[in-house]
């Protein structure tokens, strides 16, 4: 006796399918397009960001060394005078064009600067100081501005 039995030819088992479909493929270029849009998104919105931290460097950089230059004045220099001071981009002590030279001739540019003085602004019980209040301007993207404001003391004594 044969326990070997033989039910009719044996019949090859199906392969899986091998590879995506279609709709597969397409549902995952979606999904890759949504994910490469948001970086895009980012990275414009990286550079508007770090163009505005750039022009507010610029100012604070500009407001910064005019207020030195100023502190380092005799307490009684014509520019520490009580009042407005504005001078023009060729006579400021700044680059306004950030091109590296400071009051060329015909030197013009995005940034502005001005500054007040008061006269024993304390009261008169601190008497034989200045009270200067340094402001930087700059146009960004030809309409909008932005300012940096610097205030300082300045003392007869020192």
């Amino acid at each position: 006796m044969n326990s070997r039995r033989q039910i009719g030819p044996s019949t090859p088992r199906p392969e899986p399918p091998a590879g995506f479909t279609l709709l597969e493929v397409m549902v995952a270029l979606a999904i890759f397009s949504v994910g490469l849009l948001a970086i895009f998104s980012m990275h414009v919105s990286s550079l508007r960001t770090n163009t505005v931290a750039r022009g507010v460097t610029e100012n604070v950089t500009a407001a910064a060394a005019k207020a030195e230059q100023l502190l380092a004045l005799a307490y009684d220099d014509p520019q520490l005078d009580a009042g407005l001071h504005e001078p023009g981009p060729e006579e400021d002590g700044i680059d306004n064009n950030l091109d590296g030279r400071i009051d060329e001739d015909g030197e013009r540019g995005h940034l502005n600067l001005r500054w007040v003085v008061q006269q024993d602004c304390l009261g008169v019980d601190f008497q034989g100081h200045k009270c200067v209040r340094l402001e930087v301007t700059s146009v960004v993207n030809a309409s909008r501005t932005r300012d940096i404001r610097i205030n300082f003391i300045k003392t007869e004594r020192l």
